[in-house]
């Protein structure tokens, strides 16, 4: 037997279905009816259904709703009858008008003449499983494949980007650059680590004789980020050092002067050894190489690690990550030649050069049944199954 939804698709009927939504119709007026016994009340409710044809949905909620009237089970009726009328307007208004957060959502992705109806259907690619985890407000895409997917145009439906780190070379520096500021256009943000370029006073084969350093180089994407747009939406950046870097001091305090680096968030790849100095109170020495000269650095790790914690506590920035960790915990990590040296903007995903990635959200709070009561309890076979659709969405 095949159930009729209220879309036109079909799917297998399932009694557990109806044996649990009248189990949260007598919870709902405190009645404690297991879904075993729910179960062989949906058994008599539907005893008279032809096993070889189809049954619409709308007829099994009405059925279920006369046998609890003629078993005089009055209030669970009346439980029931009001579910049906949350799941009526969760279908035909979702994201209810008055929610100020929710229309600042839709004023910014939806299409125009699009209704927020139309705007659910679009992002879900038309999948009834989705539809229905975006109606209830189980989870939600990130904005750029809100904006992107169903669109046309020179848009990007992934969210984030790592660029090539940029070399030590005005070309590789400037490549960077355009790059960065191409996938800004589009709607993308981009990660980069800047360990490559040499740092400030090392000498350079041309009129300059030295270099300004990294941080001149860091503060051009910085402003290369606040001034490109993509329909008012400025990019965004994250800026990765090593901690064996020269300039890394410069780096780690560059937040401190409210003028510096405001188009990018900053983090420190600390190295197992590093860590290991820090434990045995040990000197740590930062190095670059170039043609002309080694340039070193020496200093405590951990006044170098106080440092750290000092500029994250009084500005936010920067954060650090562990990247030793990260490159040996991956799912190509066997393979030496697959390095990460950057992550995504907001540090959640590290990526390889040209690598990108999709966001998803998972709104944890809608799973659990009966909140704010002694029957709380989390619906985790919904919140799998949530999980499962996402990951298959954003694979898509």
């Amino acid at each position: 037997m095949y159930v009729v939804k209220r879309n036109g698709t079909k799917e297998h009927f399932d009694l557990n279905k109806i044996a649990i939504a009248m189990h949260k119709a007598y919870l709902g007026v405190g009645i404690e009816l297991s879904v075993e016994e729910c179960l062989k009340q949906a058994l008599k409710i539907t005893k008279g259904y032809p096993k070889d044809q189809e049954v619409n949905i709308e007829k099994i909620q009405d059925d279920v709703e006369l046998f609890l009237m003629e078993s005089k089970q009055y209030e669970a009726a009346k439980a029931f009858i009001k579910y049906r009328e949350r799941q009526r307007n969760e279908r035909d208004h979702p994201w209810a008008d008055n929610d100020d957060r929710q229309n600042l959502i839709m004023s910014k992705y939806l299409m125009k003449g699009e209704t927020k109806k139309d705007f659910i259907k679009r992002i879900a690619f038309g999948k009834s499983a989705l539809e229905k985890i975006f109606r209830k407000k189980e989870a939600i895409f990130g904005g750029r494949n809100l904006y992107a997917i169903g669109r046309d145009g020179n848009i990007t439906g992934s969210n984030c980007y790592v660029t090539e780190d940029p070399q030590d070379n005005l070309e590789s520096i400037y490549r960077v650059d355009y790059q960065i500021a191409r996938t800004y256009s589009y709607g993308g943000g981009q990660g980069m680590n800047l360990s490559k370029i040499r740092p400030k006073g090392a000498k350079v084969n041309n009129s300059s004789n030295t270099t300004p350093g990294v941080m001149v180089f860091a503060e051009k994407y910085s402003h290369t980020t606040l001034n490109t747009q993509q329909d008012q939406r400025r990019g965004a950046l994250m800026l990765v050092m090593n901690i064996d870097h020269p300039d890394i001091i410069d780096f780690i305090t560059t937040k401190l002067d409210l003028n510096k680096i405001n188009g990018a968030n900053i983090s420190i790849a600390l190295t197992d050894d590093f860590m290991k100095a820090v434990e045995t109170d040990s000197k740590w020495t930062m190095k670059f190489e170039t043609p002309y000269e080694l340039i070193e650095k020496t200093v405590g790790a951990r006044d170098l690690l106080g440092l750290i914690g000092y500029a994250a506590h009084t500005m936010g920035d920067p954060g650090v990550i562990f990247i030793n960790h990260m490159n040996d915990y991956h799912f190509l990590s066997e393979y030496p030649e697959v390095k990460f040296t950057a992550t995504n903007p907001c540090g959640e995903q590290p990526l390889m050069a040209h690598g990108s990635c999709n966001l998803g959200s998972i709104n944890l709070n809608a799973f659990v049944k009966n909140p704010f009561t002694d029957k709380a309890e989390y619906d985790w076979e919904r919140f799998d199954h949530v999980v499962s659709e996402m990951i298959a969405a954003l694979d898509d």
